[in-house]
């Protein structure tokens, strides 16, 4: 089936139900059902556009979003979803990249839209989603005259459903091809543990829909839960909706979820709806996630995915961290959970061999949703998809019961007197410090040591500390050899269109000037 077949599965079952909550908008299964027919109906109309067509969506988080991508699934079209905190620039080299015919735009987008309309010749129809716009009709004008049933067309297993950029922040990103089979297999495996038999379900989407939390919105319709819909992230406004929507679930980055954990009403907010707070995306710190669970209750779920091969990958809840009596397991917070039902995780090292229990190397994976490949790389396909796993770049250790702890990228060991450190350890050691909000940790030129360790740290609001006690900090913790030999505090830490911090930025100022990268 294509993911719209269960949105078709929605309206049949529970038709008047509230499937989608936006502000004042509040559409029955039916209603979102009969929108994406007529979507579908459009393109099909729509002159010259190819079989299983690219159609590019720049939107922030808004009702139709969603019903937008079933409309294009139900087409048997592909959506390529951008990122509105991108430049012009980097959106245009993706739409370009992905040979996109189409743009659905939202209408507060209008300027980088004008840029756009110069920088992709090749797309020729452009929709407003959200109401007017000097640059294209209304969806909802679009679409008139097309409210009937869609004509179902065949099915392909491997038709492409979406392509999603693995990146975006810097040149031309690769792009993951999902398939139609690979985004079901995601589907049914979210349904299993998010939602499938609990009650009284609604879905806090306050992340981009364009991500992680756009996955689980549509993992949510076999169960007809509603999906409520936040345009942005604000802490005030998501803390006051978990309690006037009755939230049942909700889905947080880290960034924003220590934001929400600091702000003032946290700690009178009733969280008694709430029944799985889940966070990826990015680590969280050991000693954030046990504050997380103190304020919110035995709910909080951490998972962890990639854009290669969709989620869950690995995740630990409640059962997992917890004793029985309710006390933290150390190993099971400090990692990233063990394999999803779905999944194999295996950890290998260079020449391909899984190594035994407790050593390190690269993680890898197996599941029915890891993608096809990546759009028009078939050298950079080969390179993940290789001895029948999904290389992912991650380094990382299995225990014996499972649970994998992600010690850092590949790429980003620090080599310093010869010593090797990941930078995921020390940060993990600084972001316990009760003074620091979130921290990036890079190696940087050193005459002595080849590169020495750095720690850029973004501090809670309205506090103060010492860059020297933060340092002291992590040598007591870590020992000479591992604690940073600096420490700066910046105002803001840089992070991406979906919250992850962007190491490779602070870095990169570093090494400006040297003729290599490494010390």
């Amino acid at each position: 089936m294509r993911l719209a077949d269960h949105l078709e599965i929605a309206a049949q079952r529970y038709p008047d139900k509230e499937g989608f909550v936006y502000g004042e908008n509040r559409w029955t299964f039916r209603q979102a059902r009969d929108y994406a027919h007529a979507i579908a109906n459009r393109l099909a109309d729509l002159p010259g556009l190819a079989e299983n067509a690219h159609l590019a969506i720049l939107a922030r988080n808004d009702l139709r979003v969603t019903i937008l991508q079933m409309g294009i699934n139900y087409a048997g079209c592909a959506w390529v979803s951008l990122h509105d905190r991108n430049s012009a620039s980097t959106n245009a080299q993706v739409a370009n990249f992905t040979d996109c015919e189409v743009m659905f735009f939202h209408n507060a987008l209008d300027a980088e839209v004008e840029d756009l309309k110069t920088l992709c010749p090749s797309i020729r129809t452009w929709i407003c989603i959200n109401g007017t716009s000097r640059h294209g009709p209304s969806l909802d004008s679009w679409i008139e005259g097309h409210l009937r049933p869609f004509a179902y067309t065949t099915t392909r297993r491997e038709d492409i459903a979406f392509i999603a950029p693995t990146g975006g922040t810097t040149g031309p990103s690769k792009g993951a091809e999902q398939t139609m089979r690979g985004t079901e297999a995601e589907l049914v495996s979210i349904n299993a543990r998010y939602f499938l038999g609990r009650k009284n379900v609604r879905l806090l989407t306050v992340a981009p829909l364009s991500h992680v939390a756009g996955h689980l919105a549509i993992g949510l319709l076999p169960s007809g839960g509603t999906s409520v819909i936040l345009d942005g992230f604000d802490s005030e406004k998501v803390l006051k909706t978990i309690e006037s929507e009755k939230i049942s679930h909700l889905f947080l980055p880290p960034t924003a979820l220590y934001n929400i954990m600091t702000h003032p009403l946290a700690a009178s907010t009733d969280y008694s709806s709430l029944q799985m707070l889940s966070t990826g995306a990015a680590p969280v710190a050991p000693e954030k996630f046990k504050e997380a669970v103190r304020l919110f209750g035995p709910v909080v779920w951490e998972g962890y995915g990639q854009t290669e091969a969709l989620i869950p990958l690995l995740m630990k809840g409640p059962d997992d961290y917890l004793t029985p009596e309710g006390a933290f397991r150390e190993d099971v917070v400090r990692s990233a959970g063990r394999a999803w039902e779905y999944v194999r995780i295996e950890i290998m090292d260079e020449e391909g061999n899984i190594v035994p229990r407790g050593e390190r190397g690269e993680i890898v994976v197996r599941s029915a949703y890891l993608m096809k490949g990546y759009y028009k790389n078939p050298e950079a396909t080969d390179e993940v998809l290789r001895n029948g796993f999904l290389h992912t770049g991650d380094i990382g250790v299995m225990d014996e019961n499972g649970f994998v702890t992600i010690v850092d990228r590949k790429k980003e060991m620090i080599i310093t007197g010869g010593f090797n450190v990941f930078p995921a350890e020390v940060e993990a050691v600084m972001n316990e410090h009760p003074a620091v909000l979130d921290c990036i940790v890079v190696g940087v030129p050193d005459e002595k040591w080849g590169e020495a360790i750095k720690a850029v740290v973004q501090l809670k609001p309205g506090v103060v500390v010492d860059c020297e006690a933060l340092r002291l900090h992590c040598r007591e913790r870590l020992g000479g050899v591992k604690a940073p030999k600096s420490v700066e505090i910046w105002p803001d830490l840089p992070r991406s269109a979906v919250g992850k911090l962007l190491r490779r930025e602070v870095r990169d100022q570093y090494w400006a000037g040297n003729w290599r990268s490494v010390g």
